[in-house]
C-alpha cells in the first residue's frame, strides 16, 4: 500500500488553477462570441418584470424602450434610465 500524505498534490493543483482552466489550445474564444449584458439592461429587465406585476403600464413602456434601445446598440437616454433606477426606491 502506498503511503499519500496530506498536502503534496495541493500545491500542483494551485499551480494549474492560477494558471487558468482551458486556455492552451482554446480556440473558440467564447469571450468574443458571448454577448455581453450590461447593468442597464438587467435593471431594465427586472423592473418591467416588478411594473408587469403591478400593472404599471407607464414604466412597462419605459422598460420596453431601454430593453430596445441595448439590444440594438444604442444608448438608452438618460431619463428613462433614471427612471428605472429609481423604481425600487
Amino acid at each position: 500500500m502506498n503511503a499519500i500524505t496530506f498536502g503534496k498534490g495541493v500545491p500542483v493543483f494551485g499551480k494549474a488553477a492560477a494558471g487558468g482552466f482551458g486556455t492552451k489550445g482554446d480556440t473558440a474564444k467564447r469571450d468574443d462570441d458571448a454577448p455581453k449584458q450590461d447593468g442597464a439592461l438587467d435593471a431594465a429587465r427586472t423592473v418591467l418584470e416588478a411594473a408587469t406585476d403591478l400593472r404599471d403600464e407607464a414604466t412597462a413602456e419605459v422598460c420596453r424602450r431601454v430593453i430596445a434601445a441595448s439590444l440594438n446598440g444604442r444608448q438608452p437616454s438618460t431619463s428613462d434610465l433614471l427612471i428605472i433606477g429609481k423604481y425600487f426606491q
